[in-house]
């Protein structure tokens, strides 16, 4: 530009933007890598994991209103719902795993569960490492009223 001329603001702004572009050389920082492949592992880890212990505090939640309840219903009452309730959450529980241990006198209802569930994280790369047992064990004892 001449010396009689003064710059445009337009101007300067655009050939500021060219300077951005200019800089710019394709490469993709290791720190970014770093940190977009940390990010996929943790929403991985939740979106797996999470399911498994919302499902088991639903079941948990169950059992105490079971239990709180358990002057009204019978043993194979509860024994039904609380399988219907682990069939809703896939959890693989039967019948046959739901301990109840009613104690009459003391108006108390003692209700336990386990199970094991295997996970399979990332894909399933390297086995050793990447499958998990977690081990979920509820129990509940609430006392009812008479």
């Amino acid at each position: 530009m001449g010396a009689d001329r003064v710059a445009d603001p337009v101007t300067r702004k655009k050939e500021a933007k060219l300077v951005i572009l200019q800089k710019q050389n394709g490469r993709v920082s290791l720190k970014l890598v770093f940190i977009l492949l940390t990010l996929f592992v943790i929403i991985h880890i939740g979106i797996k994991v999470t399911p498994m212990y919302m499902a088991s505090a639903g079941l948990k939640d169950d059992m105490k209103s079971k239990a709180l309840f358990a002057q009204f219903l019978k043993d194979e009452e509860i024994r039904i719902a609380l399988v219907k309730k682990a069939k809703e959450e896939d959890l693989p529980l039967g019948p046959e795993d739901f301990i109840l241990l009613r104690d009459e006198p003391n108006h108390r209802m003692k209700i336990s569960t386990a199970w094991d569930i295997e996970l399979h994280f990332v894909f399933d790369i390297y086995p050793p490492y990447t499958v998990k047992t977690f081990h979920f064990e509820p129990v509940v004892d609430e006392y009812y009223a008479k």
